[in-house]
Order: C-alpha cells, then sequence, then structure tokens
C-alpha cells in the first residue's frame, strides 16, 4: 500500500462533473454543476491509515486539487498520461473522491511497451 503524503504516481486526467449547491444531487434538475479534474490510475491502489488518515482500499480515481493558475498550465493534458507529484491526502468531505493529490507538478508521459 502507499502512504499518504509526499508521492509520484501515473495515470490519465479526466474531467469528471458533478452536482454541486443548492442539493448536490441532479444538474439536469437545477442543481449547479461541479467539475473536477481527475487522475484515473492504470491499477488498483490501497493506502495505508496514519494518525490523521483513514486506510482507503481498491482506489482507481485521485482527485487532482489544482490551483486556478495550475488549471491553465495544464489544461492541454486532459486525456493525456502524465505522471503527477505532489501530496496525497484524504479527501474528506471538501471533494468528490476519497483521495486527493495536491499537485505540485504534472508532466506528460508515456506509456510503458
Amino acid at each position: 500500500c502507499l502512504q499518504y503524503g509526499p508521492i509520484d504516481i501515473a495515470g490519465t486526467i479526466v474531467r469528471h462533473t458533478y452536482a454541486g449547491p443548492p442539493d448536490y444531487e441532479s444538474v439536469t434538475k437545477g442543481d449547479e454543476p461541479r467539475t473536477v479534474w481527475v487522475l484515473q490510475l492504470d491499477e488498483r491502489i490501497c493506502v495505508d491509515a496514519n494518525t490523521r488518515y483513514p486506510r482507503e482500499v481498491i482506489q482507481l480515481e485521485i482527485e487532482l486539487a489544482l490551483t486556478p493558475e495550475q488549471f491553465q498550465r495544464y489544461r492541454d493534458l486532459l486525456g493525456q498520461r502524465v505522471r503527477v507529484s505532489g501530496e496525497l491526502k484524504h479527501g474528506g468531505a471538501n471533494y468528490q473522491k476519497r483521495l486527493v493529490i495536491a499537485a505540485r507538478d504534472i508532466e506528460k508521459t508515456r506509456l510503458l511497451p
């Protein structure tokens, strides 16, 4: 299993849209759409518990926590295979996914043969 904290991990960046306020139930019924970027992993991961965050098992996606400047800088990488370096945290109630990476750097990579 991985550890919470500094991480360097590869996957594909995709965009997911979720229902936001006022009811957080359905965009088609009038809730505000909330779009997030997610790193889809090549294989399932688990993360060991620590004193701050719980254990997570069988995770295939990690939400990317990016600044507005990072969204602009990395927008051409949507749909691309990348390597993300940053801080792995638990998403809790503040994010759509259970795992979140506060990204320091994202770079395009290629699939290994």
